[in-house]
């Protein structure tokens, strides 16, 4: 019986680092917020659950219309490889936006979504 337990509990412990070493960089926060309403936006910072590789990592900002906004180079936040900053070219008017992100993880795989907010008039 204690052999099964101690079989059982080895297979618990590989599945869990098994798990982690297959983790993918997801969103954690966005500022703005996923749906939020702001008043205005200098950036778009996106928080994620691991490292991300900047020169292979991007944001894209759209507006209601499908007009692309200018974006500055997304980069990493020093000290803090885990976090995406791209700063605005320009003052955002009120309306809805979409923020498109890419992100390849420092292991190298592959994540993607989307999320809407809107400047308030």
């Amino acid at each position: 019986m204690q052999k099964i337990l101690r079989r059982a509990l080895f297979a618990a412990a590989f599945a869990l680092v098994a798990t982690a070493a297959c983790a993918h960089a997801q969103l954690v926060k966005a500022t703005p917020g996923v749906g939020a309403t702001v008043a205005s936006a200098n950036e778009i910072r996106l928080k994620f659950s691991e490292s991300v590789e900047p020169r292979f990592s991007h944001i894209a900002l759209t507006a209601a219309d499908g007009a692309a906004i200018a974006l500055g180079a997304a980069k990493t936040e020093p000290g803090d490889a885990t976090i995406l900053v791209a700063p605005i070219a320009r003052p955002l008017t009120a309306g809805a936006y979409t923020v498109k992100w890419s992100a390849v993880s420092t292991d190298t795989h592959h994540t993607q979504g989307d999320f809407q907010f809107t400047v308030k008039p």
